[in-house]
């Protein structure tokens, strides 16, 4: 007997069990199609035809569905940090912890049921109770008779119902008490005369390692509003083994997508599912193999002659090669098959990557003179296209919203890299709760639970963005919130995370149509509020609360995925600080961290020493206290005192001024920024000397811009003293805005007294400095930003945009910032003269013993771009020394008293 009429046979069986008669158990055997039967090759991805919100519980091992019971970082639990028990709980954070995992789930994406159908299920049992690890306590609920289970998930509004998550779908599943078990989720009520949960148990007999059962759900009857759902259990020999039931359930709760459900340490295979439709008809969900492939802007680099980047490409599934072909034109003459291969790299997946690529490519030109183009391949196929786009892929129970773009056959764009300089800030991208309809189409907004996981916060996300003329997107700042979900108790779960966020049809259409800068925060490594020497203790030692081996994991693919590195150290600090100087040598992009490198939170050591008494004694106004810690800002120093670009944007300092509150309502204190308040520890400005440090190195010279993400405002102020403009980007997905501080306004004082203008400020609750209240959509936000170094003054531009809004519309926030680079930074004690050197040339200013001043440049005729110095007094020698590459040359010189009028 061939394998498919086995099976129909033992459908045929099970629902002659389950009390249907002969012939009707025969006709709905014949029509039952086999959904899936697992033939095919190995693989710890499960198949196109499934989605998963932990893709990590699965394996295809020995033509089967094999329940995956071992993963690097799975001992991992949801913590925060333990500054979060102290201000919210007022208690230590408990260190032993139960790591036992909640129930994992897998969906089809083929099929959202309605109406009467049946799922069956073949599966055996492989082990019942694996062998406790060393250090486990028995105790643990994994341990416990009837934690262990495995069968169908029914009902589920999205396809990521999973992991508690949603928590909407229904189960009928085998338990390891020997029970089996119909159960209505938490959220589920019968009625209002009887609001119990659904939930129907059975004794079953004992299955043992080897014996392979038939699951069967059932959901049958003729009223619209209701329905009978029954299930069964029933060996090979058509025994019935054990059946429930449950009568007059809500269709609505039950109708959705259905997959497999497991839980505990049961070791199981699924071998086949099996369904009969009733009247659904299949879904057109096609997959895309090429996830993403970005542009890491600040890997771009001139080798030799060539200008060289790397790509990070994010694959569905397993493969051997992939390629990028670049070309300066969307339509290659001959074709996409005549481009030659710019870069090629093996697609590796290891113990914290999963099917990426980092190709190191060779541009065909430098890419200041074009806009450059490319398409990406996969073991010889073009997989540039985003299949998903239009069709079932998107919408509704899927994650994904799926209306911007309009197409998704385009292919990879690099835009040109020249003046004027047009980047996007993007921070705080989460991916829960429903979707916004601003348009007010009547679209669906997942009420229902259908966009508990989605992609996008609303529709029309960014449909405009092409009207910008981006060149650069900036992902500053909870990229992708690794916990905001779930605790990813595996690689795979991590990367899941990572790509609903980043691979979506918008998030993948935005990265690989611009240049790309990714700079992590916290929540995007896993704990929130890990910062500074915590998240080094937090990798090394175990003991503290946490599954070391999970911190390791995620610091490895967050860097992979920022700097293309191939290897991670997991326990190193990474120094990911960088500098990307654009090709025409006249604008630079900085990237720092200021979490990961800076001083510790803890500021009652003194505490442990005795001096309980006094617990401020070390105090966040402390002058010893850093904030980028000393290698870092010995190199920031470094770069602003030697870039000759005559712009330079930084990003990565969250907060240098405190004009957001912390969190004193929960802290339990009447001060502003108490010491242990996590919330006011959370902005490079909590470290009070260490932000006066980088304030006073920033205003040092003029043309510097300092912009962040994380504190879910859009805002552009200006330090007047120091004529320094620094601005926060976001949220685009998530809300909860920082609290503005008591005299908040136009003109104002930071909590530590430095002097402010605010030009823009868009909250949750404000739309401009003057705390207007918030009127139109949600104010989910990104910072349009503008450097032009051609004009005599360069300029800079600044504006807060919804993500919705075309260009032409009114920036938000109540204004906006348009200035000049002479404006900014402190006013110039003296000036270099008015003198000629070689032409288009960097030049180095130092005083004659050889510290390092300020960068410059000079233009076609060799005078210089800037001549201000800002704490030099006139009379000082100075040497300049210009160079084009090739040759240099070096003049001294004496400063002068700037003219009249001249900042």
């Amino acid at each position: 007997m061939d394998r498919r009429k086995f099976l129909r046979v033992s459908a045929s069986a099970a629902l002659l069990a389950a009390g249907e008669n002969a012939r009707s158990a025969n006709a709905i055997a014949a029509d039952m199609q086999v959904v899936d039967d697992f033939e095919r090759a190995d693989s710890l991805y499960h198949g196109d035809g499934w989605e998963s919100l932990n893709p990590g519980y699965w394996q295809i091992e020995d033509n089967s569905l094999r329940r995956r019971l071992l993963n690097y970082g799975d001992r991992a639990r949801s913590t925060g940090f333990p500054y979060h028990y102290e201000t919210h709980q007022q208690k230590a954070m408990p260190v032993e912890y139960d790591p036992s995992l909640p129930h994992g789930a897998i969906y089809r994406r083929d099929w959202n049921l309605t109406g009467n159908y049946s799922v069956l299920i073949r599966v055996t049992v492989k082990e019942r109770h694996p062998e406790m690890r060393d250090g486990d306590d028995p105790k643990w609920k994994m341990y416990q008779p009837g934690y262990g289970q495995m069968g169908i998930s029914f009902g589920a509004k999205t396809q990521f119902d999973s992991y508690r998550v949603s928590n909407r779908a229904w189960q009928l599943v085998w338990q390891d008490n020997n029970t089996v078990r119909l159960a209505a989720p938490q959220r589920h009520r019968r009625g209002q005369q009887n609001n119990k949960r659904i939930v129907v148990t059975e004794p079953t007999e004992q299955l043992s390692p080897g014996d392979t059962v038939s699951i069967l759900l059932r959901v049958s009857g003729d009223n619209q509003q209701v329905a009978t759902v029954s299930g069964s259990i029933t060996d090979d020999n058509g025994k019935t083994i054990a059946s429930v039931s449950a009568d007059r359930v809500p269709r609505r709760a039950i109708e959705g997508w259905f997959g497999i459900a497991g839980r505990g340490l049961l070791d199981f295979e699924v071998n086949t599912v099996m369904l009969d439709k009733g009247d659904n008809t299949a879904l057109d969900a096609p997959q895309n193999d090429c996830l993403n492939c970005y542009a890491l802007g600040t890997t771009l680099r001139k080798s030799g002659e060539a200008w060289k980047v790397k790509f990070i490409g994010l694959f569905r599934s397993d493969g051997r090669r992939a390629e990028v072909r670049i070309s300066d034109s969307p339509d290659p003459k001959g074709g996409w098959n005549s481009v030659p291969v710019a870069g090629a790299a093996e697609i590796i997946s290891n113990d914290f990557r999963r099917n990426t690529a980092v190709i190191d490519a060779t541009l065909p030109i430098n890419p200041a003179s074009a806009t450059l183009y490319y398409t990406v391949w996969k073991d010889g196929q073009n997989v540039t296209t985003d299949e998903r786009i239009g069709t079932d892929s998107t919408g509704p129970g899927t994650g994904l919203v799926g209306d911007v773009p309009s197409s998704g056959i385009y292919v990879g764009r690099l835009p040109q890299l020249t003046a004027p300089y047009r980047m996007a800030g993007l921070s705080c991208h989460a991916i829960n709760r429903s979707v916004a309809d601003p348009t007010d189409q009547n679209r669906p907004t997942g009420v229902d639970g259908s966009f508990d996981v989605r992609d996008q916060p609303t529709y029309e996300a960014y449909r405009y963005l092409d009207d910008y003329n981006m060149q650069i997107m900036v992902w500053e700042d909870d990229v992708w919130y690794m916990e905001l979900l779930i605790y990813p108790p595996s690689p795979d779960d991590a990367w899941k995370i990572v790509n609903t966020t980043i691979s979506g049809p918008t998030a993948r259409w935005q990265m690989m149509r611009h240049w790309n800068v990714i700079n992590p925060g916290d929540h995007d490594y896993g704990m929130d509020d890990v910062k500074g020497p915590e998240q080094i203790v937090i990798r090394m030692k175990d003991g503290l609360g946490q599954d070391r081996n999970y911190m390791r994991r995620n610091f490895q693919i967050v860097h992979h995925l920022i700097t293309g590195d191939e290897k991670v150290d997991p326990v190193a600090n990474p120094k990911k600080w960088r500098q990307w100087k654009m090709p025409n040598r006249d604008f630079s992009l900085l990237v720092v961290d200021s979490r990961l490198w800076r001083t510790s939170q803890d500021t009652k050591m003194w505490d442990d020493e005795g001096w309980g008494h006094m617990p401020s004694l070390y105090d966040r106004a402390d002058p010893t206290r850093t904030l980028l810690g000393e290698e870092q800002f010995a190199w920031l120093q470094e770069v602003i005192r030697t870039d000759s670009s005559p712009l330079i944007c930084i990003t990565g300092i969250n907060g240098l001024h405190t004009v957001w509150t912390g969190g004193k309502s929960y802290s339990k204190t009447d001060e502003e920024f108490a010491q242990r308040d996590r919330v006011a520890a959370d902005y490079a400005g909590w470290v009070a000397a260490g932000s006066d440090r980088v304030i006073e190195l920033l205003g040092s010279r003029d043309g510097v811009v300092s912009v962040y993400g994380d504190v879910h405002n859009g805002c552009i102020m200006k330090n007047t003293a120091h004529r320094l403009y620094e601005c926060s980007f976001g949220p685009i997905g998530r809300t909860g805005g920082r609290a503005v501080i008591e005299g908040f306004g136009p003109v104002m004082k930071d909590f530590d007294g430095r002097d402010l203008t605010v030009q823009a400020l868009y909250h949750k609750s404000y739309q401009s400095p003057e705390l207007e209240p918030l009127k139109g959509p949600m104010y989910w936000n990104f910072l349009e930003m503008e450097f032009d170094p051609t004009a005599a003054d360069p300029g800079i531009a600044l504006r807060v945009r919804n993500i919705i809004d075309k260009p032409t519309d009114e920036p938000r926030g109540g204004g906006s910032a348009t200035d000049v680079s002479s404006q900014t930074g402190r006013p110039a004690a003296s000036t270099i003269p008015d003198i000629r050197l070689m032409a288009r040339s960097d030049v180095h200013v130092a005083v004659l013993n050889g510290q390092s001043i300020r960068g410059t440049r000079t233009g076609a005729d060799g005078t210089l771009r800037q001549r201000s110095l800002a704490d030099v007094p006139p009379g000082t020698q100075l040497i300049l020394t210009a160079h084009d590459g090739t040759r240099a040359e070096a003049q001294i010189v004496t400063s002068e008293a700037p003219a009249q009028g001249q900042s």
